[in-house]
């Protein structure tokens, strides 16, 4: 036996199958589902998922027993992200283009309907504002989830905004699911979508989608953000609207393919 193989865990093995089952199709499993999967019997997967549930790492619905990953998880996977050469590599990107044009900008996953952000780059000596880490209740009043929702297919869209509520951050904030509907199929077309002080009073920001480049499916979303004291909506589209897609298609190029999501 090898030294590797004496010292290998079968029980941190199993914890970490239980983690890799979820995903974008399966947010939600069941106590016999995991069992079921990883041939495990209800014993053994009862004490895995309790262990994880009390480090925080997953979230057990005291009614339903349905099982979710928490918060925890995915902060916990956000700062593995921050580890990688995938992040080094969309960094030098975002570095590179704050350099050259000396403007804010975030980078963002969606988890659920989550934005997680991944990075952020302010502008030097300008007031703009950036999310927290992570974003709830937000796809529908910022540039970055209309951007990351219109990637979606149609009827997921349309699915998503009739279980969204459209809470009011400002005067501006779309609240109306038709008109919802209307702007992120005018940002399909278009590539990019816009938020004019619709999350904010006085920030006006453009996002594109990112893609995962194996399965094509939209991940997140790239974000330049302005103050209105800088821009109008209007020069923000005519001088950043091109820059904001060819930005994201190169990110979309650096993430890492989720080979679990293969078509």
């Amino acid at each position: 036996m090898s030294k590797g193989k004496y010292y290998f865990s079968k029980s941190l093995e199993k914890g970490l199958k239980i983690l890799s089952l979820f995903n974008r199709e399966t947010p939600v499993l069941t106590q016999s589902e995991i069992a079921k999967t990883l041939a495990l019997n209800m014993t053994s997967t009862y004490r895995y998922i309790n262990t994880l549930v009390e480090l925080g790492y997953l979230e057990k619905d005291a009614k339903t027993k349905e099982i979710r990953p928490s918060i925890l998880c995915l902060l916990f996977c956000a700062n593995l992200m921050r580890a990688t050469d995938h992040l080094r590599m969309i960094k030098e990107v975002v570095n590179r283009i704050h350099k050259e044009k000396n403007i804010s900008i975030d980078v963002a996953f969606a988890v659920d309907d989550t934005l997680v952000r991944i990075y952020y780059r302010g502008a030097d000596e300008t007031l703009t504002y950036s999310l927290p880490d992570f974003s709830k209740n937000c796809l529908h009043n910022t540039a970055l989830g209309k951007a990351y929702l219109s990637s979606l297919p149609d009827d997921l869209i349309a699915e998503k905004i009739e279980n969204m509520v459209l809470t009011g951050k400002t005067e501006k904030t779309i609240t109306d699911k038709a008109v919802l509907l209307a702007d992120l199929k005018k940002a399909k077309g278009r590539q990019y979508a816009m938020s004019e002080e619709e999350y904010l009073p006085g920030l006006i920001t453009i996002s594109a989608p990112l893609f995962d480049p194996l399965t094509g499916k939209g991940v997140g979303a790239v974000c330049f953000d302005f103050s209105v004291l800088q821009h109008s909506a209007q020069d923000v589209e005519a001088k950043y609207g091109r820059l904001i897609r060819e930005t994201a298609g190169t990110l979309s190029e650096l993430l890492p393919p989720d080979k679990d999501r293969r078509n």
